[in-house]
């Protein structure tokens, strides 16, 4: 390559470097093995290009740099501002020919008020100038000279016969912090099971089953999301982490039978006690893992009959799903998203259509109207319904859809390679675009958040480090040539800790993996508790085998996405890496040594039974001294996998894998039934819950929340 010719590249790598950062793209970092990578050309444009950033050619690219350049001092108020604590400080573009002119001001609250004051730009100070297309642009420091209250406000400045406006987000510095030094109890609600289940767990299941948590002296129960799926794709992936909505419930946890219609519906009576619908559950019923499909097939014939009865009399119900109806629009546009999205295929098809868009609106109303009650009881059984906020959508489903241009095209999600997934992860949904959300004012987001605060006791958001950046695949392309892109993680978190605040309930972040320090800083930063998995902290050769979990951490042994505990000590997860060829036979062996080295190292841990006279096998008390040095530590919380307690061995989701290997379809080995009477399982919990600083009373009746602004 001629000396010309490399200066001209290494120019145009340079320029497109450069591009990258002034949109928050990360093109050079170090994955789960540290190992430092650098993103392709090709990937950073892909990434550039689903920001709307022309970049394929150097005009484009040298285009795309000047209009950034341009954009950022031209643009006289960001379109999103952040309040910390009621003060604000904020930057103001002007022409430097303004510096004489005086700035109107006017902070519109979200409860009506207004605060009006003015400014001259010659007495803000100074921050930083530059020259755009011959005028000197100045950076100006502009404070608001009161405090501010929470919430969503407008700030709108006038200056030179222009006005600009800002969403002001005025947030608490910490989330809701909540009670701390309880324990709770951890599982899926689809692996729930009772005699009365009609092949998966609902919401009646779980009513029951707080019942007994709170009999158990625990504070706390945490299930998997609980959104909106789609179970007619093929082949069928139930993964709750990858929803059609991320604002809708989904109706499978629904119990047809607390439906007030059902108890006037000899239709839907007749149809649950016939012959052949009884066979059908029990057919559902007698198998191990869940058919989604089945399930909610039957769910739906009911459920219609049901709609139908209500719809058929003008009653009271009538009139509040009526209004209901009328006063969620946005409830109306995902129904009909989903009726146009069934499987119809009769000569009557628009008839179907309307009782199928009729269909999916009543089944949102009652499963709205179920968790609510649900969270309800929950609460003033002083038991916190912890739940979990997934990351992503379906590309193909409603939100990503509905809300097309708050979603990245051309790209998905996913992670760098690590130890494990030595090929990277892609996850397959839409990653949200950075600056359409801001201009949109996060009103998803808001929205999104509102749902599941104003029920949850406590929210897991998942993988937080989404609130700082994301990492990109092209559609494509390998998950090994990703690339990172930055989010503004000031605006989210305040967006995190209004909404917190005004639903009074706290909020926990998973952040395992590959993810930097500035996240936890500021995730302690802002009151928001972490996790502490033992099963990535065992540390063989310690004499103290388990670190202690701190006070801002939600200690357990292990996740949803990991081996049991018992699947742990039999090196179950590594058997299944090293047969899907993602471990050759000598990284499994030295696996396989540091893992028999862990265990080993859990034996030096103090004994500790939850009976005197306990006789446990070896890994039984394992499981009992894990537990016991886990709820005795500083935790803010202490999680228990309620399927550890009868040492459970098979995983419900093995990731990297999809519906081949019927993940998230494994029900409980037990039914609420039995584990509820279980006497070791009942003494177990009790002995955990005696060991915690709070044993009782954690989770107060929370008071009456904000409405979203």
């Amino acid at each position: 390559m001629s000396k010309m010719l490399e200066v001209g590249v290494v120019g145009r790598a340079h320029e497109l470097d450069t591009l990258a950062q002034a949109y928050g793209v990360e093109r050079a970092f170090v994955d789960g093995c540290g190992v430092r990578r650098r993103a392709s050309h090709d990937t950073v444009r892909a990434a550039l290009a689903a920001l709307g950033v022309p970049c394929q050619t150097p005009v484009e690219i040298a285009r795309a740099l000047q209009t950034r350049h341009r954009t950022r001092w031209t643009t006289r108020l960001e379109p999103v501002t952040v309040s910390w604590s009621g003060r604000l400080r904020l930057a103001l573009h002007v022409r430097e020919t303004e510096a004489a002119c005086r700035v109107r001001c006017r902070l519109l609250l979200e409860d009506g008020g207004e605060h009006q004051w003015d400014e001259r730009l010659d007495q803000l100070e100074p921050v930083a100038s530059d020259v755009i297309e011959g005028h000197r642009w100045q950076r100006r420091s502009l404070e608001v000279p009161r405090s501010v209250p929470f919430g969503y406000h407008r700030l709108v400045v006038e200056l030179s016969n222009t006005k600009v406006e800002s969403l002001l987000i005025a947030a608490p510095a910490q989330t809701c912090r909540g009670a701390v030094g309880g324990a709770g109890l951890f599982l899926p609600l689809h692996a729930l099971r009772s005699t009365g289940s009609w092949g998966v767990g609902d919401f009646s299941d779980l009513h029951g089953l707080l019942g007994w948590v709170e009999s158990t002296e625990l504070r706390a129960f945490a299930t998997l999301p609980l959104l909106a799926t789609d179970y007619d794709t093929e082949p069928c992936d139930p993964s709750p982490y990858l929803p059609v909505s991320r604002l809708f419930w989904n109706e499978l946890f629904v119990d047809p039978r607390q439906i007030p219609e059902f108890d006037g519906c000899v239709e839907a009576q007749r149809l649950v006690e016939s012959e052949p619908f009884r066979r059908r559950v029990a057919s559902l019923e007698t198998s191990r893992l869940v058919d989604y499909v089945a399930a909610a097939a039957l769910k739906r014939e009911v459920l219609e009959l049901l709609v139908a009865t209500l719809v058929r009399r003008d009653n009271t119900r009538h009139e509040e799903f009526r209004r209901w109806a009328r006063d969620d629009a946005l409830a109306e546009a995902y129904a009909r998203f989903r009726s146009e999205r069934d499987p119809i295929h009769s000569a009557g098809a628009r008839r179907e259509r309307v009782h199928a868009f009729r269909y999916h609106l009543y089944a949102q109303w009652v499963a709205q109207t179920q968790i609510e009650h649900l969270a309800t009881r929950a609460r003033d059984k002083g038991v916190g319904l912890w739940l979990d906020l997934p990351l992503g959508v379906r590309s193909d489903g409603f939100d990503a859809t509905h809300y097309a241009s708050l979603f990245a095209s051309g790209v998905t999600m996913g992670a760098p390679p690590d130890q494990v997934f030595t090929g990277g992860q892609n996850w397959s949904a839409p990653p949200p675009h950075p600056e359409v959300a801001r201009r949109h004012e996060y009103r998803y987001l808001r929205a999104v958040l509102g749902r599941h605060l104003s029920v949850a006791g406590r929210l897991r958001l998942d993988h937080i480090m989404g609130l700082h950046r994301l990492y990109w695949i092209p559609k494509g392309g390998l998950a090994s040539d990703g690339v990172y892109v930055h989010y503004p993680a000031d605006e989210l978190y305040a967006l995190v800790c209004l909404e917190s605040w005004r639903h009074h309930t706290p909020v926990v972040g998973e952040n395992l993996g590959t993810v930097p320090s500035y996240v936890t800083n500021r995730m302690r930063r802002h009151g928001m508790a972490g996790l502490h998995v033992a099963q990535f902290l065992v540390r063989p050769n310690n004499q103290a085998p388990l670190p202690r979990a701190e006070s801002d951490e939600v200690a357990c042994l292990n996740t949803h996405d990991t081996a049991t505990f018992a699947g742990y000590l039999a090196a179950t997860d590594i058997d299944d890496l090293e047969a899907r060829c993602l471990l050759d036979a000598k990284s499994a062996l030295d696996i396989r040594e540091r893992r028999h080295a862990s265990c080993a190292g859990l034996k030096r841990l103090p004994p500790l039974s939850p009976t005197a006279n306990s006789a446990a096998d070896e890994t039984r008390q394992l499981l009992y001294a894990s537990l016991g040095h886990l709820a005795r530590s500083a935790a803010a919380w202490v999680l228990v996998n309620l399927e550890d307690l009868w040492l459970e061995t098979r995983p419900h989701n093995v990731p990297g894998t999809g519906p081949e290997r019927r993940n998230w379809r494994r029900r409980a080995a037990y039914a609420l039934e039995e584990f509820s009477i279980n006497a070791e399982v009942n003494a177990t919990l009790r002995w955990v819950s005696s060991l915690r600083p709070c044993a009782r009373g954690c989770e107060p009746r929370r008071p009456g929340s904000s409405t979203v602004g």
